[in-house]
């Protein structure tokens, strides 16, 4: 006989379940709202937490959606003084999330017009991360774009509807159909569309690169340079200029990888321009981390142009810069394997020059980290690291040390996998 799940069965009814839920997520909120009047920045994040979570547990798992409502809009205005301040892509996608949640309970409640407002709003929050990096934000916006189809549907807008589902089923499909897509709705609205279209072209270069096809990623972001030159004159947001500058900066190391170094350097040297001017604007030691990656890649260009001399104030810049972000970012290891790739660069540099002396301590640093970093940067790039020691070495009369590094080196050469 099956028994029943009971008092003494050891099984908690789900109304049980999520009663206590409720009774703790309230106390929980209850305590973070005083704690939060004393200390608004310190507990800002942990009470919006907090409430979505309240919210959500009422409208969702007890379809209570009527008391939902007053701790979501709490959260979305907790999230908006938030973005006022604090500006990482981060803390825009919450409020989106944050916006949708609330347009998406306000339909619920049979308010789908008030329900609009709130989606149109996720939308425009998160439309201008993908127009900058559509790689990592188009599923955002896609989500955001069906939320607010589904609103505009049940206020019998079909049209409308069907347009935003369209984009929402494009961005989630294949970087070719997203191109077709904005490049027809640039042409009927080029004010609305045209930084979607430059987004979609960026993104099908990335795909053709990522893929080995450079010379078919090449019309790409050509393009998407054009575009983004166009939108990002005097005034421009800030964000128009990133997107321009990291479009200038691939363009130019497609270009070197194609073998045309000439052609890609004033693409590199406009947008070493461009981050130097954000960066500037920015403080925070890691946001200029952009600008390190277009000197080091400006500086690799006047190397490939047999113009080491006037690469190396480059490569010492961008040491410099992946060095600080390093020092005061100890915890993340990554900024170490930007600067040991940065250190490898500006080694190379200083022995092409015949200063070995001088290139020694880079040299020797770089292989110190890429060793420390290998499951981050790979056998091939310490190989390549332990070379250039071995060149310096040699050129300082080494001899010893300079077979040490070579051996080492070719050790890790029968490690790599062969070639497909």
């Amino acid at each position: 006989m099956v028994r029943k799940a009971g008092r003494h069965s050891g099984v908690i009814p789900a109304k049980v379940r999520w009663g206590r839920q409720l009774r703790a997520a309230r106390k929980t909120v209850a305590k973070e709202r005083g704690w939060f009047k004393d200390d608004p920045q310190g507990w800002r994040s942990a009470l919006t937490s907090s409430l979505t979570t309240l919210g959500n547990l009422l409208a969702e798992q007890l379809d209570r959606p009527a008391e939902a409502l007053p701790f979501l809009q709490e959260a979305v205005a907790l999230r908006r003084d938030k973005v006022e301040t604090d500006k990482h892509p981060h803390c825009r996608i919450e409020l989106a999330q944050s916006l949708s949640a609330l347009g998406e309970l306000q339909a619920q409640l049979g308010r789908p017009a008030e329900g609009l407002r709130y989606a149109e709003e996720a939308v425009d929050v998160c439309r201008p991360l993908a127009e900058t990096d559509l790689a990592r934000y188009r599923s955002d916006l896609a989500k955001g774009l069906r939320t607010l189809g589904d609103l505009l549907a049940a206020l019998d807008r079909p049209a409308a509807a069907q347009a935003a589902q369209d984009e929402a089923l494009a961005l989630e499909g294949e970087p070719e159909d997203l191109v077709a897509l904005y490049r027809g709705l640039a042409q009927a609205d080029p004010d609305r569309y045209r930084p979607a279209l430059a987004a979609s072209l960026y993104y099908r270069y990335d795909r053709l690169r990522r893929d080995d096809r450079p010379a078919e990623a090449l019309p790409y972001v050509e393009e998407a340079v054009v575009l983004r030159r166009g939108l990002a004159g005097a005034g421009a947001a800030a964000y128009r200029r990133i997107a321009l500058a990291e479009s200038l900066r691939a363009l130019g190391a497609l270009l070197g990888q194609l073998d045309r170094p000439a052609e890609a350097l004033p693409y590199v040297e406009e947008a070493v321009a461009l981050r130097r001017g954000l960066a500037e604007a920015d403080a925070p030691p890691r946001r200029r981390l952009a600008l390190a990656l277009s000197l080091r890649l400006l500086g690799r260009l006047l190397a490939q142009l047999d113009r080491p001399a006037e690469a190396l104030p480059f490569a010492r810049e961008a040491v410099g810069l992946w060095r600080g972000v390093a020092e005061s970012q100890a915890e993340d290891r990554r900024y170490e394997a930007g600067l040991a790739i940065s250190l490898h660069t500006l080694g190379e540099l200083l022995a092409q020059l015949d200063r070995p002396a001088e290139a020694l301590p880079f040299a020797q640093e770089a292989v110190d980290l890429h060793r420390a970093r290998i499951t981050l940067l790979g056998n091939r790039n310490l190989t390549g690291a332990l070379h250039t020691l071995a060149e310096v070495l040699t050129a300082l009369d080494r001899p010893a040390e300079a077979q040490a590094a070579r051996d080492e080196a070719a050790a890790l050469e029968k490690t790599e996998p062969e070639a497909p």
